[in-house]
């Protein structure tokens, strides 16, 4: 007896899982891009991202952000936006670093194109808050932005600035003095 009961138990097992994997999941819906926004409405399954208490410096950029940069700009408009990327050449991409061209558009502009596309830029149907960051990251490819922010850094850029110009038979401290012949 013993013999027959295992090969029972195996059947009403495997009977059992046969039924309990019958249900449907509860959601079978396509993946929309709004499933992935965190700043409207969020699931209660999806987490809250803050830049608080992260140490971080808070640039308004975030790991989407930088992805959906480099999945849809990079190619034509370069990894630093200065149209430089592997289609760039081929379809005229603008050069987003450049001063002028950054004077020129309003940020709604360029939430504008990124969201309807422009000759032969196409459309991209992204989030309004990744597209809303990448306005910001665009804004801070502005050659005179990067120029300034490195001209401040550079500790020997300010102490040039902070140091008077003016003509002197002595050499600057630090710098070696050009020797001098024995008269003739």
């Amino acid at each position: 007896m013993p013999g027959r009961i295992k090969p029972l138990a195996l059947l009403v097992a495997a009977a059992a899982l046969s039924f309990a994997c019958n249900d449907t999941p509860a959601d079978l819906r396509p993946w929309r891009a709004t499933d992935h926004d965190h700043t409207e409405n969020p699931n209660p399954d999806q987490v809250q991202v803050s830049d608080a208490g992260t140490g971080a410096p808070g640039h308004g950029l975030d790991d989407v952000t930088i992805v959906a940069w480099q999945q849809n700009c990079t190619s034509c408009h370069g990894p630093l936006g200065r149209g430089d990327g592997p289609q760039g050449q081929l379809v005229h991409a603008a050069d987003l670093s450049r001063p002028e061209w950054q004077s020129s558009v309003t940020d709604e502009a360029i939430a504008a194109t990124i969201r309807q596309g422009r000759g032969r830029m196409p459309s991209f149907n992204l989030p309004d808050a990744t597209i809303a960051r990448l306005v910001a990251l665009i804004r801070m490819l502005d050659l005179n932005r990067m120029q300034q922010a490195n001209g401040a850094s550079s500790p020997s850029a300010s102490a040039a600035k902070a140091a008077p110009a003016h003509s002197s038979s002595r050499p600057a401290p630090g710098a070696a003095a050009a020797p001098q012949r024995a008269g003739r």
